[in-house]
């Protein structure tokens, strides 16, 4: 009685094996680690999970035939990386105009439904490469970054130059979207997601910069009236400075004197 076994590394997603010249008596052990995608002349006949298998149990096995056996990890995680082909077009809530921008980062996938990852993923090819399955995502991926971020920053009324400090919180909305996509579309998890690098294009961060300046509270970002002296957002007394009436300078609200020319400050 011939028995074959996984006998390769838990790094790789897919793993296959060919098993010739088998028999009805022939046996199959499925490491608990693994599941095992049988097939014969590409065509698919059994998914199984770990155990001992006798192939003659499971179905028809002409003597001295040969199987394809695909050994599909089921703990191995494949870290992969991100990137906007093209830039993201955003309008900034608080300055009231729109810029470009470019993301990237990481996320890491494992395998949750072995027969539908290898049937829309792998198929025919002989190794599932980390090249080849960031192609065969990554449109999806920027689908999703794009429509999160965009949210994010209307409910969220983010200026530009904050959405560094909300990196973290926009991962958290795209990785469980993303994964629901994927388990759904492909068979497979997205265990973590990472935005790592924010890039702006600088001819649209200088126009929209001149093209309003506003007061926003220093506390929780909100657009001010000029002349206020506390945050109608969020109750932030401002610290209002004193103008000079000889030379205009600007003063700390403290001062009874002025710094640049000694002028008494009413």
């Amino acid at each position: 009685m011939e028995v074959y076994k996984f006998n390769g590394t838990n790094e790789k997603l897919f793993t296959r094996s060919v098993i010739q010249d088998v028999s009805p008596k022939t046996t199959l052990l499925v490491p608990e680690t693994h599941s095992a995608i049988i097939l014969k002349d590409g065509e698919m006949l059994q998914t199984l999970p770990k155990g001992k298998y006798t192939l003659g149990d499971l179905f028809d096995v002409e003597k001295d035939a040969t199987l394809e056996v695909i050994f599909v990890s089921r703990t191995a995680k494949l870290k992969l990386l991100w990137g906007t082909p093209n830039k993201i077009t955003v309008f900034d809530p608080v300055l009231k105009g729109s810029y470009s921008l470019g993301m990237s980062g990481d996320f890491e996938v494992q395998v949750g439904d072995p027969r539908k990852c290898f049937l829309y993923l792998v198929g025919a090819d002989e190794v599932l490469t980390s090249d080849a399955l960031q192609d065969r995502l990554m449109s999806k991926v920027v689908s999703v970054v794009e429509e999160e971020l965009v949210k994010f920053i209307n409910e969220n009324k983010v200026i530009y130059q904050d959405i560094y400090l909300h990196k973290q919180e926009i991962s958290n909305l795209v990785k469980p979207k993303l994964s629901n996509i994927f388990s759904q579309d492909y068979g497979i998890n997205v265990v973590s997601f990472n935005i790592a690098n924010i890039i702006f294009d600088e001819k649209d961060i200088s126009k929209l910069g001149s093209e309003k300046k506003i007061k926003l509270c220093p506390k929780c970002g909100a657009e001010l009236n000029e002349n206020a002296r506390f945050c109608t957002a969020c109750g932030f007394k401002l610290e209002s400075k004193k103008e000079c009436l000889n030379c205009h300078a600007q003063n700390p609200p403290e001062a009874r004197y002025c710094l640049m020319c000694g002028q008494k400050l009413e």
